[in-house]
């Protein structure tokens, strides 16, 4: 019975300890991940300022912006775009490693589960074949007892039969020697 509420209590620990790994791994997974959105949305503000500055460009006739002030303007807005293209693709990576590596970690769970629950049957039927074995021994020990018994009342019957015998045997053995002496 305290064999199976170990093995319950280490079923419960063993699987705790797994789902916290897990936990740590997707953190330590999200961390670095994050490391690089933030990476690639620092060069983006960058870019953004570029762009501010362009903005403010006017290089043209009465102050107005010219045609190269124009696609430098364009230029910095397709530069921003292919960062948030950079960004997104990211994002999608993350979001596919991640359930990737969740998917990985439920299939490997799932195993482990799976072989856990095998022993934890074979610890079930281990302890079914003790308690059988030992009602077994258990009857063993108590017919080899009675008949320990047995053979001790009839050792003991035996012995007074014979001491009865012995006496007997002297008893009358002394009788025919004074009946002996008598008629002689």
């Amino acid at each position: 019975m305290y064999l199976i509420y170990l093995r319950d209590f280490s079923l419960t620990l063993s699987m705790k300890s797994i789902i916290i790994l897990l936990f740590l791994s997707t953190i330590t997974h999200l961390l670095f991940a994050q490391e690089e959105i933030n990476k690639l949305t620092l060069e983006r503000e960058n870019l953004y300022r570029k762009y501010k500055e362009t903005e403010g460009l006017s290089t043209g006739l009465f102050g107005n912006r010219s045609k190269d002030d124009l696609q430098t303007s364009i230029d910095a807005l397709n530069e921003i775009i292919k960062k948030d293209n950079e960004i997104l693709e990211e994002l999608k990576s993350i979001q596919e490693d991640s359930r990737v590596e969740f998917t990985n970690k439920y299939n490997d769970l799932i195993q482990q589960n799976n072989e856990l629950s095998q022993k934890n049957r074979e610890l079930i039927e281990l302890s079914e074949r003790h308690k059988g074995y030992s009602k077994e021994n258990h009857a063993i020990l108590e017919a080899t007892e009675e008949k320990q018994v047995l053979f001790l009342s009839l050792t003991a019957i035996f012995g007074l039969l014979a001491i009865v015998y012995i006496i007997k045997y002297f008893s009358l053995k002394a009788d025919m020697k004074k009946l002996m002496k008598s008629s002689n």
